[in-house]
Parts: C-alpha cells; sequence; structure tokens
C-alpha cells in the first residue's frame, strides 16, 4: 500500500468511522474453510431450510404489536449485549427495525440501554436530556452529528431519541439511557464535566489539570475541528494525547479518595478524552501504523460499550454498522472489530446480529470524499444483489423481511451460510469497497430486508433554530405586561367587555380560528364557546366549524336548524377513536346553546359543520343515494352497486378499526369505487340554479367527503413516505371543506380546531403541510387565528402508542412542570389573569422575543410528548395564554340505532349468550366492559343511567 493510499485510508477511519476501503480477502473470514464466492454445489442449496426456518417480520417500522419478534427475543436469551448493525449507515429501515427491536427489549425483556456507535460526548448529553428533559434533542444531534457522524443526524434517530424520553416521563424510577461509544470527537462538556469535577472534590488538582487542558477544550463546531485536528503536525497531536494522558493518571491516582460514583464518571470523561487524542497520535503515513489505530478504534468501542455495562448494570442494544459488531473481520482494513473483542470478553453475553438486503435506496457520499458536509449526502440506487453475493442467497427466501438464529439454524441452512462470499457493507461512502463474509462466523441471527430505503434526513437550519434562551434576547417581560389583555373568565359567559381588544384582532376575517393547546382540556372547549358567542353576538358570525367528521356536523346541523334528533346520540354515534375527545359535555353544551340562540333567531340561524375526512357515517352515503334516486334515477344502479359494501355497518370506531387494518389493495379499491362515484355525479351537474341546484351542490359535497375518506384511508400507513402524504391529505381535506362552506353558506365562520392545525405554519416534521397555512395561502388576512397556550394542571389523553383510542383509554395526565427557556416559561410571568395578546400589533421587542423558535407544548391524543418547537409570530395572530387548566369531561355512551343490526345483534349474542327482552340495544361503545363484568353477574347502568343492562353468565338481559 502507497503512503498516499495509506493516508486516505487513514482520514477516512477518522472522518467517516465507517468501513474503510481496502484490498478484499483472500481467505475466509474467521477462519472459515470454504472457497470465497461462487454459486453454491448443486445439491447443497440452502434455500428449503432457510425456507422452513425464516421467521417473518410484520414490519421494520417501530410500532407494536411484537408477536413477530418473540423467536427473536428467544434468540437473546440470557445476552446483556445486543449488537443489532446495518449493513448501510444511510438507510432509513435499519435504524427503525432496531428501533422497533429496542422496544420490544425494552418492554418485554428489560432492557434499559441504547449504545451507539457515535461520540461519548453526544451520548452524553443525549442521555442527559432522557433523564431530565433538558434540552433540546435536534439541536444536540445538529451540533454533535456532524462531519464523520453526518448519517446519524436523521429524522430516524431522533425519533427513537423522543420515544425514549416519553418512555422516561411515564417511567421516571426506572428511566432508558442513552451512550455513545466512539472517539472520533470528545465536546467541549466533557472537558467542562471533568474539571468540575475535580474543582469540587479535589480542588488542589484544579491548577494542573487546568493547565494541561489549556487550548484542548474543542471552540469550533465538531467538523471544522476534525478538519483542524487530522491537520495539525503529528508532534502537536502527541503533545496533545501526552497532555491528557497526564490528567486522566491524576484522576486514577484519586480513586480511593471514596468520591465514588460521581468520581467514575469523571474518570470515565477523562478517558474518552484521552481517547480521542490518542487516536489522532498515530502516525497515518506510516502504512503499518493504519491498522493499528484501527484496532484502537475498535477496541475502545468495545471497551466504552463494557464500561458502561457494568456501570449502569443494564441489558443494553448496541447499534453500529455490521462491519464493527461482527464477530469475525469482514475486510482487512478492519483487522480486529469491537464484535470480536465483546465476544472474547462477554462470550455468550455478547448476540451479534447482522443486517442484509436485496435492494434499494441508501443515502451516502461519493467513494473517496474527506470531511462529508450535508451537501455532500445524495441518494444512490442499489441494485438486487449480484448471483454469488450472500444477499443473493437470502433473497430468495420468499418472505420479503425476516430473520433467523443462525446457531439453532438447519444443518443444510448453517453449511449454506459458512460460506465467505461477497456481501455489500455500505458506509458513509458508496459504491461500497466489496467486504467478503461468512456469515455463520460472523453473526448468531442474521435479519434479511427486501427492500430498504434512505434515512430521512434533518434539515440541520431548522434545528439550530430552536434556541434555549438565546443570548442577547431576554423575555421583554415589561413590555408583555403592558400589551396582554386579562381575560375576565374562559368560561362560555357574559359580559364580553374582555373581549372587545379581541374582536379588534378579528378585523374584517371571515373565518376566525381559534386553537387548543390540549384535546383533553376542558378550559380550551370553553374558551373556544366564549369566544364564539363573543362572534356571533357582537361580530354577525353565524357558523361554527370543528374538527369533527362531516357526516357529524350535517347532523348535528340538522338538529340546530330543526330541533329533530338527539345531539347526544348523534355525538355518541360519531366521535370515537381520533373524535373520542369531542364527545365532551363542553361540545353538547355548545351545540344545545347554538340550538336554543335558533329558536331564538328562526331567520338568522346558527350552522354547525364538521371538516375532517377520517370517518363518512352510514347518513352521509344515505344522502347521496337519496339525491341521486330523486334526481339521477338513471344514475341509481350505478352508484349503489359501487357503494355496496363500503356503508358502514360497525359502530364508527370499530368501523375505522378494522378499516385501516385492511390490506392497502382493499383499501385502495374502496377510494377507486367512492372515486367513480364522485364523477357520475360532477358530471351531473344541473344546468338550473335555484333549489335543485343547491341540493345537486350538497350531494356532490358529500360525495367527495365519502371519498376523500376513502382516500385517506388508502395510503400505506407503514410505509412513512405515504404516512406523510396521508397527513397532508387529510389538512387538504379539512381545508377544502372549510373553504366549500364558507362559500355555499357566505357565513362568517369561526373554526375551532388543534393549534396544529390551525396555525399558519406547522411545529411537526411529519406534517407537511397545515389547515392554517393553507387557508391562509387562499384567504388572506380573511383569515385571523388564535393560539392557545397553557402554565398547568392537567387534561385528558391516551398513552403513547395507543393507535386506536377507546373511551376506556382515556386517563386524566398532568403536565409537570413547565420547561425552562419555553414559550410557557415566559408567558406564565406575564400577568397573574389569563390573558391574550395581538402579536400584529405587540412592541417590536415582544414581537422580536416571540418570533424565535422555541419548545412549546402541543398536545394532542397522546401523552406524554415533548416540547414542540413553534414560532409564535409566525404561527398565529394572536396568543392566549391560560395559567390552569382541568380536564375536559368525556360523556357516556348512549345506545345507538345504527348499532341494532344484524350483524351487530350476532355479534352480542357470541358475546354474552341469547338476547332477552330486546327493548333497545346495548350501546356498542360498552359491550367490552359489559362483557367483562358478564362473568361476575353484575348489572350495569349504561349512559347515565337507561338502560339497564343485567348480564349473566349464559345471557344479558335488557330493559328500559
Amino acid at each position: 500500500m502507497t503512503p498516499s493510499a495509506s493516508r486516505r485510508l487513514a482520514v477516512a477511519l477518522l472522518v467517516w468511522l465507517t468501513v474503510v476501503p481496502g484490498t478484499v480477502a483472500l481467505s475466509p473470514a474467521g477462519g472459515g474453510s470454504a472457497v470465497s464466492g461462487g454459486p453454491v454445489p448443486a445439491g447443497d442449496d440452502p434455500l428449503p431450510a432457510l425456507e422452513k426456518a425464516a421467521r417473518p417480520l410484520r414490519t421494520v417500522e417501530p410500532s407494536g404489536p411484537f408477536e413477530d419478534l418473540r423467536a427473536f427475543g428467544k434468540a437473546v436469551g440470557d445476552a446483556v449485549v445486543v449488537g443489532i448493525g446495518e449493513a448501510a449507515h444511510g438507510s432509513h429501515d435499519f435504524v427503525t427495525f432496531r428501533h422497533r427491536v429496542l422496544r420490544y427489549l425494552v418492554e418485554e425483556k428489560g432492557f434499559r440501554s441504547f449504545v451507539l456507535e457515535a461520540n461519548w460526548s453526544a451520548g452524553a448529553r443525549l442521555d442527559h436530556y432522557l433523564l431530565t428533559g433538558r434540552g433540546d434533542p435536534a439541536r444536540i444531534m445538529s451540533e454533535e452529528f456532524q462531519n464523520a457522524f453526518v448519517l446519524l443526524h436523521s429524522q430516524e434517530y431522533l425519533d427513537m431519541i423522543r420515544w425514549m424520553r416519553a418512555y422516561n416521563v411515564a417511567h421516571p424510577d426506572d428511566p432508558l439511557r442513552f451512550a455513545g461509544n466512539d472517539n472520533g470527537y470528545a465536546g467541549p462538556e466533557l472537558y467542562d464535566r471533568v474539571v468540575d469535577h475535580v474543582r469540587r472534590t479535589h480542588p488542589d488538582l484544579l491548577p494542573s489539570v487546568t493547565e494541561l487542558y489549556r487550548g484542548l477544550r474543542p471552540t469550533l463546531p465538531v467538523g471544522e475541528w476534525i478538519r483542524a485536528t487530522t491537520a495539525a503536525p503529528l508532534d502537536e497531536r502527541r503533545a496533545r494525547a501526552e497532555r491528557t494522558g497526564r490528567v486522566l493518571a491524576l484522576l486514577r491516582a484519586r480513586d480511593a479518595a471514596g468520591a465514588g460514583d460521581e468520581h467514575a464518571w469523571a474518570v470515565r470523561h477523562a478517558t474518552v478524552i484521552d481517547q480521542v487524542a490518542r487516536l489522532y497520535a498515530f502516525d497515518f503515513t506510516d502504512p503499518d501504523a493504519v491498522p493499528e489505530a484501527m484496532i484502537y478504534r475498535d477496541t475502545v468501542m468495545a471497551d466504552n460499550t463494557l464500561w458502561w455495562q457494568r456501570r449502569t448494570g443494564h441489558r443494553l442494544v448496541l447499534g453500529g454498522h455490521n462491519s464493527h459488531l461482527y464477530t469475525a473481520s469482514s475486510t482487512p482494513s478492519l483487522p480486529l472489530v469491537q464484535g470480536q473483542v465483546l465476544r472474547r470478553r462477554l462470550g455468550d453475553g455478547y448476540l451479534a446480529v447482522g443486517l442484509s438486503f436485496d435492494r434499494g435506496a441508501v443515502h451516502a457520499t461519493g467513494q473517496g470524499l474527506q470531511h462529508p458536509v450535508d451537501e455532500d449526502v445524495r441518494r444512490f440506487e442499489v441494485e438486487p444483489a449480484a448471483p454469488g453475493s450472500v444477499e443473493h442467497t437470502l433473497a430468495r427466501v420468499s418472505h420479503p423481511n425476516w430473520y433467523l438464529d443462525l446457531r439453532t439454524a438447519p444443518p443444510a441452512a448453517r453449511n449454506g451460510l459458512d460460506v465467505t462470499r461477497p456481501k455489500r457493507e455500505i458506509g458513509t461512502d458508496f459504491p461500497p469497497p466489496g467486504d467478503q463474509v461468512d456469515l455463520l462466523r460472523s453473526a448468531d441471527v442474521v435479519v434479511h430486508l427486501d427492500e430498504i430505503r434512505p434515512s430521512r434526513r434533518l434539515d440541520r437550519d431548522v434545528s439550530e433554530q430552536r434556541p434555549h434562551a438565546p443570548v442577547g434576547s431576554a423575555a421583554p417581560l415589561p413590555d408583555l405586561r403592558k400589551a396582554a389583555h386579562p381575560l375576565r373568565t374562559v368560561e362560555p359567559t357574559g359580559p364580553f367587555d374582555d373581549l372587545r381588544p379581541l374582536g379588534r384582532t378579528v378585523g374584517d376575517a371571515r373565518l376566525v380560528g381559534i386553537g387548543q393547546a390540549a384535546h383533553g382540556g376542558h378550559e380550551f372547549l370553553a374558551f373556544q364557546h366564549r369566544a364564539f358567542r363573543y362572534l356571533v353576538a357582537e361580530k354577525g358570525f353565524r357558523s361554527l366549524v370543528l374538527e369533527a367528521p362531516w357526516s357529524a356536523g350535517l347532523r348535528l346541523n340538522d338538529y340546530l336548524r330543526t330541533g329533530r334528533g338527539d345531539p347526544a346520540r348523534i355525538m355518541s354515534e360519531e366521535y370515537h377513536n381520533a373524535y373520542l375527545f369531542m364527545h365532551t359535555r363542553e361540545v353538547l353544551d355548545l351545540i344545545r346553546w347554538m340550538r336554543a340562540y335558533n329558536i331564538v333567531h328562526p331567520d338568522d340561524p346558527l350552522e354547525f359543520a364538521g371538516n375532517d375526512s377520517s370517518y363518512a357515517s352510514p347518513d352521509l352515503y344515505d344522502r347521496v343515494v337519496g339525491h341521486v334516486r330523486e334526481a339521477h334515477p338513471d344514475l341509481l344502479p350505478t352508484v349503489t352497486e359501487l357503494y355496496r359494501g363500503l356503508r358502514p355497518t360497525l359502530p364508527a370506531g370499530e368501523y375505522m378499526e378494522a378499516y385501516i387494518k385492511a390490506p392497502p389493495a382493499v383499501r385502495r379499491e374502496k377510494a377507486e369505487r367512492t372515486g367513480r362515484v364522485l364523477e357520475l355525479l360532477r358530471a351531473q351537474k344541473p344546468a338550473e340554479r335555484g333549489e335543485a341546484g343547491d341540493d345537486h351542490a350538497w350531494a356532490v359535497r358529500n360525495a367527495e367527503v365519502v371519498d376523500q375518506v376513502a382516500r385517506q384511508y388508502a395510503f400505506d400507513y407503514d410505509d412513512p413516505a405515504e404516512e406523510r402524504e396521508a397527513l397532508a391529505h387529510r389538512d387538504f381535506a379539512m381545508t377544502d371543506n372549510t373553504l366549500w362552506w364558507l362559500r355555499q353558506t357566505g357565513d362568517r365562520t369561526m373554526l375551532a380546531a388543534h393549534n396544529g392545525h390551525a396555525y399558519l405554519e406547522g411545529f411537526d416534521p411529519d406534517y407537511p403541510v397545515t389547515q392554517g397555512g393553507l387557508l391562509r395561502g387562499v384567504l388572506g388576512d380573511g383569515y385571523r387565528v388564535v393560539g392557545l397556550a397553557f402554565g398547568h394542571g392537567s387534561f385528558l389523553a391516551t398513552d403513547r402508542g395507543v393507535a386506536e383510542p377507546r373511551d376506556e383509554d382515556v386517563k386524566t395526565f398532568h403536565s409537570g412542570p413547565i420547561a425552562a427557556g419555553s414559550v410557557e416559561h415566559t408567558l406564565d410571568r406575564v400577568s397573574d389573569h389569563d390573558w391574550y395578546l395581538d402579536l400584529r400589533t405587540a412592541p417590536p421587542a415582544v414581537r422580536d422575543w416571540l418570533g424565535t423558535t422555541r419548545p412549546k407544548r402541543e398536545i394532542g391524543t397522546h401523552w406524554p410528548r415533548d416540547p414542540d418547537p413553534v414560532n409564535l409570530l409566525r404561527a398565529a395572530d394572536a396568543v392566549a395564554y391560560l395559567h390552569d387548566i382541568r380536564p375536559s369531561h368525556l360523556l357516556p355512551r348512549t345506545c345507538s340505532p345504527a348499532t341494532r343490526t344484524p350483524a351487530a345483534l350476532d355479534r352480542w349474542t357470541r358475546v354474552a349468550g341469547p338476547l332477552v327482552g330486546i327493548g333497545s340495544m346495548v350501546c356498542r361503545g360498552e359491550e367490552r366492559a359489559t362483557h367483562r363484568r358478564a362473568s361476575q353477574g353484575q348489572c350495569s347502568s349504561l349512559s347515565g343511567g337507561s338502560p339497564r343492562v343485567c348480564v349473566s353468565r349464559s345471557a344479558a338481559v335488557i330493559s328500559e
């Protein structure tokens, strides 16, 4: 190897932390005896044995249930370190699979730590966030994952870290921990932790330690620091390592001083600082030094992992590239790898999981690129595996994604895989150098994915706009206090004098959005009600649009106009699943007030609409078919056939749950049929105006909503890209429905929704568009939005991960303390009263402060949830701040005529036995709870006392 090639190899080691380009192995890795490459000899094909032994994976996304991972749990056994590799750094699927396994091992096997092939200093900062909630993980990743670590700066890792934090919020006495084990960089925090420890516990050493560390603490960003360090003269790099070593020796000599755990951590931080300095002290112009540097790096990673495991006592998941986690080297460029060291020291306590794939695309840089930056990362397509490769053998198994415990695999499978063959091991650069792997000697478990996708890169500029407390931007409390308008109450009562300034904010707007910072908070719903009463009384508003199903809105609007129907029953039937937080006494009180207003003002009534696209009730189908029957009878057979089997026969919650569980192809076929009905109706638009034209317009809109719902469910939610498209579809649909309602009614309207759908710009990277932003784009200043915030209190929500929530999943959660540096941290100090502020007319200092992105609570259906990065000035026209909130009041479910179907009766009969004396049907929303009581022979009053359901082991007797 020439000196220039050696230097390039060394820089690749230091800069990319990846599989280094090198020559292909000439002998089997790990001492195998087979010849590398080539097809499997005839008669020795391992495919039948692999096919029989392979365990299919339900998904690689980090979601439950985990039944498909039970065999994986058996493979883990008593291992304390489970290394889960990746065959490409820049792949979405490898990271999400590792995340999913981490969740499984945490929830079912007692694992409590995650260790990543990343810098120890990055891990220390992220671990502090996990334990305390202080700091912003996106900012930490943006600052730490540069240069060598650029491909770690991804949405997939951020999602995993946020899940770990959410777990810790729910389990404060048994938290998850995070560590980095690599030694390419030691951040300033490590130096600060060492020096602070010396200052507190060994003050006599402080002058010496301070002098030895002088000039070593990084003052440049990670990428620039690595570039500068690799360019420094060798003598200077070796002098730095001598100084870091002397600090470490001083601290180690004080081990017996009784400082305990804190001292052990300080010594480890000093050890890592020394590890980094010694890595850069190798002479990379010497070809003999390059393999020594490689061995040093992987040995250090193993040492840091083992120290973490011993210190915490945790079983842990270790994440890194296959080539570092294998138990045998896959290339001469890595003579000794971390996995080999772990196997030697832990034996069966270390489990190596190798990852493989057939085809797809990855993020990577061009081959040979030094010191990569974000702009160097691009998408590379990876062709299907070549014949004779490891992947080509694995790809022939019929399961698209699967795994196998190689230790217990059938002999034919083991023999077929105990051959050294080419295998793609893609690090930071592409194309890969050509590793040679004997899978049986390198891994204990293999996971094969048919197709992989690139990781989702984070926008580094966006993440760096999330400061904790920017220097020079102290909160302008005097100006805020002067500009804020106090609220007399949030309850829906008059007089409205305190809301007059809000009227000036509204101005001539046709549509006003009033948000919520938590779906399940009483005060937010009450304030929306009060604001609507004021807008009706003093600003001529005549309709309200709620973030709820369109079909529910139509039925409730019929009630408002005619008095026919029962709003409690309508809400009980329609507001399920994601909408159950609308099934509250607060919303019912609002509807009843609107009806009372209409009785007094029959010639100038209020109207109500839902604008959402996740459910279309039977009533909506009936309205479309009824119009066709009356106005276009020639279309009736076609429309009836196209809608066959689509009209819901299950209660709303069960219907939505069953719909989303259907295969994507089935859901797409349904959307195709609803779309054809819509095309037929659009083509039949009558020429005449007046009542007939109006009826047709409503029928077309109802058919459009039926189609919106079908298309909402037609996305493949296991595909993150499609999931994002689905979220965009939903906000586009809500926007379209709201604008149609405005045009059709001509009313000035209030929109009641979560902040996230009312804001002018989003705060969640998974929501590519927001309804509020779309509305501002169409209406300009004709749309105004008031964002809500709160300080303390409790609210209703479900646990994270509850995908299809039911009433029994709803719990009361407490918000916990306000986070330092958050939006609420400042707003809470403005006044002792609840208050609101027009952001457009606020003093410049207030606008400047609110124009900075800061953490803010935005709580939807699930809790816990980390604060979101919100720029309030760009998101809203006004803000209302409520000091304390309480949970909203869920209503009991009423009995539903829609559930009195033969299918429903048959399901109940199978659950509880024959029905006797059926005067009314038991509420389907209560069936599960009632069935649980059945074995105890209990009687229960449903829906507030009537009807009563008495259940025995053999029968359910229902009476009025």
